[in-house]
């Protein structure tokens, strides 16, 4: 996980990011009498915890990433810590529900899901989501052809399938389009917070006020202050069964 973001796109990371998060976990855990403790896995800089908090009496984020860590959004309830990518340092059976927000492509392995049934109680909820910004045209207006941008290995739908535990049993998997609105200096904190993007638009722009000349261009090629933004939503839940 930690690679993917240094001190300048955890920096736009920070400052914007869709709310979609807590879309995603209302549409699917509205409903349930709520959950004592919570573990949110790749925390970055706490978004997605927030986003659990509404549902727990306390969170947990756990982040490898020291850069995010760093820009760890304080609230109530919420206690952030840096991950060693290996082990929770968590007895067993503690936690009642555990996300994992785009974090998993980076960290899936049988190891992680060994601790993740380690520390789940019996009948705990595994919440593995992301959401996928269809930014092509905006990076077509603002000059990058698309043969440059490189095609990307991310796995937006990434789940435990291929891992065989008898311990957790898949209780939904959804995917589905929907429409944010986006204003323009947040769009371009949206995309200077893609690694890859920021190299294309480095390359493109230049070092210096890279934010400033994206936030100019965008708004001398967009004809409105408001951009509508597809974004693809995936979701699996397991059940924990011990």
């Amino acid at each position: 996980m930690t690679k993917e973001y240094d001190h300048i796109t955890a920096f736009h990371y920070s400052a914007f990011r869709p709310a979609l998060h807590s879309q995603i976990l209302k549409e699917h855990l509205d409903g349930h009498p709520g959950f004592s403790i919570g573990l949110d896995v790749g925390s970055g800089v706490g978004h997605s915890s927030i986003a659990l908090m509404k549902f727990c009496k306390k969170v947990v984020g756990v982040e490898p990433s020291e850069e995010m860590l760093s820009k760890s959004i304080p609230y109530p309830g919420i206690k952030y810590v840096l991950y060693d990518g290996n082990h929770f340092d968590f007895e067993n059976e503690y936690f009642d529900v555990i996300t994992f927000a785009g974090s998993l492509h980076y960290a899936k392995s049988a190891q992680l899901l060994n601790e993740i049934i380690r520390v789940s109680k019996n009948g705990a909820k595994i919440v593995i989501y992301d959401f996928e910004m269809l930014l092509d045209d905006i990076l077509g207006l603002l000059g990058i052809e698309r043969d440059l941008r490189e095609k990307s290995e991310y796995d937006h739908q990434v789940n435990f399938s291929g891992l065989n535990r008898n311990e957790i049993e898949v209780g939904l998997v959804a995917k589905k389009s929907v429409t944010v609105e986006i204003c323009t200096p947040d769009l371009a904190h949206l995309l200077l917070s893609s690694k890859d993007n920021y190299r294309l638009l480095l390359r493109l722009f230049g070092p210096d006020d890279l934010y400033g000349k994206v936030l100019h261009k965008l708004n001398s090629v967009l004809t409105v202050d408001i951009a509508k933004i597809e974004a693809i939503t995936n979701i699996t839940i397991y059940n924990v069964m011990k």
